[in-house]
């Protein structure tokens, strides 16, 4: 709750789609999502759907999925704000997209 209040943002990567991250699971599904970036820890922790694996960007839309799910959202809710948070800690400028 701190590091919330000091405007961190917590973000979450392939360990999200693993059924047995309950404690991490219910961390993202109670955390207010302004306050949530999604992150792939490429080329580790890959998502359950590629185990085994090497990890890439490119399994990033399973994160948001399962993300998702968690929060009863649609993806396309859950994308647009983490995207948000994310031009937010990295100074992105919007237009440039």
């Amino acid at each position: 709750e701190q590091y919330i209040e000091l405007g961190f943002k917590l973000g979450f990567g392939g360990m999200l789609t693993y059924e047995r991250s309950s404690k991490l699971r219910k961390l993202a599904a109670d955390l207010p999502l302004e306050s949530i970036v999604l992150e792939t820890d490429a080329p580790d922790m890959t998502v359950f759907q590629h185990q085994y694996q090497r990890n890439s960007p490119v399994y990033l839309p399973y994160c948001l999925q399962a993300l998702a799910g968690l929060r009863n959202e649609t993806p396309d809710v859950i994308a647009a704000q983490t995207t948000e948070n994310a031009i937010s800690v990295f100074k992105l400028d919007k237009d440039r997209q």
